[in-house]
């Protein structure tokens, strides 16, 4: 007899519930629906980083650009505390206010990490700013960007203030760009020379004659003979490049009428006169002491002169121009021995940080300084197409005068300085590069 026995309840199989054990419709939305979270996740993470990516480049655009003013400050003579303002100015116009929005613009000079926390002039700009939180807010509590720029002033912290634009090689005494001879003494302690003659004889220091200087920048090269001498305590060099004429775009006042005609004044203490134009010159003479009022003076041909023992004050806002309304007979420039000259350039407008400013279509041709002179210039000696002669112990106390001629020769004591904060003036040459650490 054959026994059969029942089968176990799992198999037994319902027609009602078949169907339904193996319906796998559904199941993708399931695994989608898990994923979404994290999906979305990094969507959102995506679109912050792309903002985030966007804000450094443009925190790096201000950190260039703040700390390249920062280096044309310190360039120009103005202090740590001055430069940090004016690079936090402008990294506020790039959207990057210091102590807004998240934002801080931290400014060290010297820079406090890389090569140069040792450079004088260098200037470190730090923009950090912390990030709004999106859809990243869900992974993380903070984001902050950053970005760092450092810039050097182009002659490492005094800038230049004496240029010979003279390009033409110099090969003699005779044509050098700058000519110290006879016991001068040069002191540019506090800035630097640039020389854009070419040539073994750009610059020529003989007859026991010294240059002391910041910087020495020289398109050619210098001869020393005779006990010349070249103390330098920055960088000195050869083979650089020429610099543009700072200046080259200010136009040339032009005379407008004779408002005074052939000026002199001799013996007349206390005088007192007011801008405009002077025809056939103005001559200061006989131990005269004449004030300068405020204001641009057109000298039209002829030649403005301070005689021995004559005083002229030129006080805030003085520019002195020599030029012609004839094209022809341009007017010169004579400081005479034991003449006290003090001019103080306007630190604004068409002349702005320009004491005395030669038309620049004046053929080549000579001014002369001479021996004993109290010189108190605040601002630029401009002379583009002449050579400029210092004498015998001209004397300058300014702590802001620039020359710019088309040579030099110093034949006596001269100095200069670039502390020009405020003055109006302009930079010779590049006042400061953005360096890539």
């Amino acid at each position: 007899m054959v026994i059969r026995k029942p089968l176990p309840p799992a198999a037994v199989t319902d027609p009602a519930t078949h169907g339904l054990l193996d319906d796998e419709a559904g199941v993708s939305a399931v695994a989608v629906g898990l994923c979404l979270t994290a999906m979305l996740g990094f969507a959102g993470m995506a679109v912050d980083v792309g903002v985030w990516y966007a804000d450094k480049r443009a925190a790096q655009g201000a950190a260039d650009s703040a700390a390249f003013s920062a280096g044309q400050d310190l360039y120009a003579g103005d202090t740590a505390t001055g430069a940090a303002a004016n690079a936090k100015a402008v990294a506020a116009q790039y959207g990057f206010t210091h102590g807004v929005g998240g934002v801080t613009v931290t400014v060290n000079t010297p820079p406090t990490s890389g090569p140069n926390t040792s450079t004088t002039g260098a200037v470190e700009v730090i923009v950090q700013k912390s990030e709004s939180l999106f859809f990243s807010g869900f992974y993380r509590t903070t984001a902050s960007i950053g970005a760092r720029a450092v810039a050097v002033s182009g002659s490492a912290g005094g800038g230049f203030c004496v240029e010979a634009l003279d390009t033409t090689p110099a090969t003699t005494v005779n044509t050098a760009g700058i000519d110290l001879s006879n016991g001068a003494n040069l002191d540019l302690s506090q800035c630097g020379l640039q020389i854009n003659a070419s040539g073994s004889d750009a610059l020529v220091i003989s007859g026991g004659a010294k240059l002391i200087a910041q910087t020495l920048s020289v398109v050619g090269t210098y001869s020393l003979s005779n006990g010349g001498q070249i103390s330098v305590s920055g960088t000195k060099t050869t083979g650089a490049s020429a610099l543009a004429d700072p200046y080259a775009n200010v136009s040339t006042p032009t005379p407008s009428g004779c408002s005074y005609n052939n000026t002199q004044y001799n013996s007349s203490p206390g005088s007192a006169i007011s801008p405009g134009t002077y025809c056939n010159g103005l001559v200061i003479g006989n131990g005269s002491s004449v004030t300068m009022n405020p204001g641009v003076y057109i000298i039209d041909r002829g030649t403005f002169q301070v005689s021995s023992g004559s005083t002229l004050n030129a006080g805030a806002g003085v520019t002195i121009v020599l030029t012609s309304s004839t094209g022809s007979s341009y007017a010169n420039a004579e400081i005479d021995n034991g003449a006290n000259v003090t001019i103080t350039a306007p630190s604004s407008g068409a002349t702005s940080g320009m004491a005395i400013m030669q038309d620049r279509n004046t053929p080549y041709g000579t001014v002369s300084i001479a021996g004993g002179s109290k010189m108190n210039v605040t601002g630029a000696l401009y002379f583009p197409t002449q050579m400029v002669n210092f004498s015998n112990g001209s004397t300058n106390n300014s702590a802001c005068t620039q020359l710019i001629a088309w040579r030099v020769n110093y034949a006596g004591g001269s100095k200069f300085g670039n502390n020009c904060t405020g003055v109006g003036t302009t930079a010779i040459g590049s006042s400061s590069t953005v360096l890539k650490e």
